[in-house]
């Protein structure tokens, strides 16, 4: 048998697999976990040093290594890593381990969600974990793109962790950088200059027939704002608060000292390569900008793009320190070899056992036998609520994604909802779902909506109760469950969902009647009252109109309404008014 023959008839996951094990047989100092396609370093139980994890569709295995990243999640062909997987790696590298581990997360929603789900039960596992979303590419609009400027995030947190910082200021430096770090893709066309830029065109001509060198067009126009410094501070803010300023651009003065990386993504031959090195470095200069380190490479291979930059202002002299620092990793310089022979005997096995847990665990406090009948009759109100606008879901997830009628997907969101409520109903009427701990609700929720929702939603969902249980299981079990540890659990999962979804107020989505819902508790009992009375029970009533307002603000400004805040709407109504039924006068 030929290899041709066996490299064309491999499955996917034999092929990444296979992938895998030849990436960390050329670095002797990596290793394959066994349970799941997760590149660690090889000695990562031996350093008490923050761990640095990261994960998704895109390989990134060859910038694992001292220096650099701890562990690399790798998820199957194009889609984010199994959110059990990540899960299982954060205990494997975080068990009993008081460094903790920064979570850097790519900006790409699928990898968002997973990572998030993952996160969230690992902090309810008293885990020790900062996580962070790096979205570079500043030249799309919501939700933006993670792009190569991840890398550089990469290569100065696996830095940090290797000269013993600790978890906060790693992770309080690298969000820093991404204030000050811009991305943004270069355009390559066929053969012929062409000298409108991106940002001034609708479309550009590609001749692929041209026998001339294709032609680069970088365009900052949309990306930074450099300003000239003459006199005080305050004429510096008028000079670059102009019309032409916006959040979304990368604010430098003259002479500020920069970084920058280029992600060929192998779009160019060397040669080419390095010629756009020499023209994007005079063409800088001429911007009065002083660029300390150019790296280029294919350090990424993404899917959605071929080749990109990334810009990065120089912060402080650490910047500079933590780029230079020595790295192991072979995606930023040579493969590490000559240690032994090479071989592919490179699978080990993790330390922590896989454990099948078949309940939620009990932590935090416990409802009163009134409080718990309550939300075991508001949950039944819920379910049956969405079961009977199953049709009605259906329709609007229809119109939604067949552009006002003219395609023939039915739409399916409302066959989900009664799916899920029906399976609700099911376990409630059996006492399969755990009622007394909040903890332990939201807990068990979460994992069956992961599961029986599926999908981008139920990914949502998740995430959400996960990060509702976080704050109940802060908390003592003998102590009384207080109106404040409810909104705190709100509050959570606002932020949740704007950390892992990349969500705003606004956006038209489900996030937007939860916001309002959150926000307008906050106001009403702060006006009203302290403790779960009728004033709280009103508190609640108000909240829920305001989020029904919201939903019909959302019909009004799209052209389809979001079948995912309409669901929202009906089991939030639902939901207040069984408790309105069952409240003790």
């Amino acid at each position: 048998m030929d290899l041709e023959f066996v490299l064309t008839n491999t499955k996917t996951d034999s092929i990444i697999r296979n992938g895998l094990i030849a990436a960390t047989c050329l670095n002797q100092s990596l290793r394959l976990l066994d349970y799941g396609n997760v590149i660690v370093q090889e000695n990562y139980r031996e350093t008490s040093q923050v761990r640095i994890i990261t994960g998704g569709a895109n390989f990134m295995g060859d910038l694992v290594g001292k220096g650099m990243l701890t562990a690399a999640i790798q998820g199957e062909q194009s889609s984010a890593p199994a959110s059990n997987i990540i899960l299982r790696t954060l205990h494997e590298l975080c068990h009993g381990h008081p460094g903790g581990a920064l979570v850097i997360v790519p900006g790409d929603i699928g990898d968002m969600l997973n990572f998030g789900v993952a996160v969230e039960r690992a902090l309810n596992s008293d885990l020790r974990i900062r996580t962070m979303t790096v979205c570079d590419d500043r030249t799309c609009d919501r939700p933006r793109r993670c792009l190569c400027g991840i890398v550089l995030v990469y290569k100065i947190a696996g830095a940090m962790a290797d000269g013993e910082r600790n978890l906060a200021a790693i992770c309080d430096y690298c969000r820093r950088l991404c204030e000050n770090m811009v991305s943004a893709e270069i355009e390559v066309f066929g053969g012929q200059s062409y000298d409108e830029c991106k940002c001034n065109r609708q479309s550009s001509p590609v001749d692929s027939s041209s026998k001339y060198l294709p032609q680069v067009k970088v365009c900052l126009d949309n990306l930074i704002k450099v300003c000239r410094v003459s006199g005080s501070t305050d004429a510096l803010n008028v000079d670059c608060l102009d019309d032409e300023f916006s959040d979304d651009k990368l604010l430098l003065t003259s002479n500020d000292e920069i970084v920058v990386l280029v992600n060929n993504n192998n779009e160019l031959e060397k040669l080419e390569m390095y010629s756009l090195v020499k023209d994007m470095i005079e063409y800088l200069r001429s911007m009065n900008l002083q660029v300390q380190r150019f790296y280029i490479g294919d350090f990424m291979q993404l899917s959605h793009t071929k080749l990109s930059f990334t810009i990065l202002k120089v912060i402080d002299s650490d910047v500079l320190y933590y780029l230079d620092a020595a790295c192991e990793a072979t995606g930023w310089l040579r493969m590490v070899q000559g240690e032994y022979p090479l071989n592919t005997d490179v699978v080990i096995k993790g330390v922590i056992e896989k454990t099948i847990r078949t309940e939620s665990p009990v932590k935090g406090p416990r409802l009163s036998e009134t409080h718990t009948n309550i939300l075991l009759f508001s949950m039944q109100f819920a379910c049956n609520a969405l079961i009977s606008c199953e049709r009605q879901l259906n329709c609007i997830d229809a119109n939604k994604f067949n552009s006002g009628g003219i395609g023939k997907f039915k739409g399916d969101t409302g066959t989900r909802m009664r799916t899920l409520s029906e399976l609700l109903l099911k376990r409630m009427k059996v006492d399969k779902i755990p009622l007394e701990y909040p903890f332990t609700f939201f807990d068990n929720m979460s994992k069956i909506l992961e599961k029986s929702l599926g999908g981008s939603t139920g990914c949502i969902y998740s995430i959400m109760f996960e990060a509702a249980a976080n704050v109940f299981g802060a908390y003592e079990l003998n102590e009384p469950v207080r109106i404040g540890m409810w909104m705190e659990a709100f509050g959570a999962v606002v932020e949740a969902l704007q950390r892992y979804c990349d969500v705003r107020f606004g956006d038209g989505t489900m996030f937007d009647p939860i916001y309002r819902f959150v926000e307008t508790s906050k106001l009403e009992l702060e006006r009203n009252c302290s403790s779960l009375s009728d004033d709280g029970l009103g508190a609640f009533g108000v909240a829920v109109e305001k989020a029904e307002e919201t939903i019909e603000e959302i019909k009004k400004r799209k052209v389809y309404a979001d079948p995912g805040a309409h669901a929202v709407g009906i089991w939030m109504r639902a939901i207040y008014e069984g408790v309105k039924v069952r409240w003790p006068n």
